[in-house]
């Protein structure tokens, strides 16, 4: 069967830090071409074997309409992979369509204090 809804962009950060906010933004297209060609569709994913949740369950979406579906996690105290998929209703159950992944490395937090110096003083 033809592809219906292709993950078109994966947004996340390159690395964050352990305890730090991740958001992921999945843009995904309805690839129909017809002006009647609405589509439900919906995004899932996983980091390390944990449910990534979503904004929305699903989105009716325009023929080569792109939407964004934004994820969000707490960032482990290791680099993670996070899976997504898209998928489309095709009148009787979901189909799984399209599936892309994106790397996140753990930042390393540095003091903020390790880089004062003293650039004046005065002797008492």
């Amino acid at each position: 069967m033809a592809q219906i809804a292709e993950i078109v962009k994966v947004e996340a950060p390159a690395s964050a830090a352990a305890g730090g906010q991740v958001i992921v933004d999945v843009h995904v297209k309805n690839l129909a071409l017809a002006p009647g060609g609405y589509n439900d569709i919906a995004v899932s994913g996983v980091y390390d074997s944990t449910q990534l949740p979503f904004q929305f369950d699903y989105l009716n979406v325009a023929p080569q309409e792109t939407v964004v579906f934004r994820g969000w996690f707490t960032m482990s105290s290791k680099k993670v992979r996070v899976w997504v998929w898209s998928w489309y209703w095709d009148g009787s159950k979901w189909v799984q369509d399209d599936e892309k992944y994106v790397d996140i490395s753990l930042t390393e937090l540095k003091p903020e204090f390790s880089d004062m110096k003293i650039s004046n003083f005065i002797r008492v």
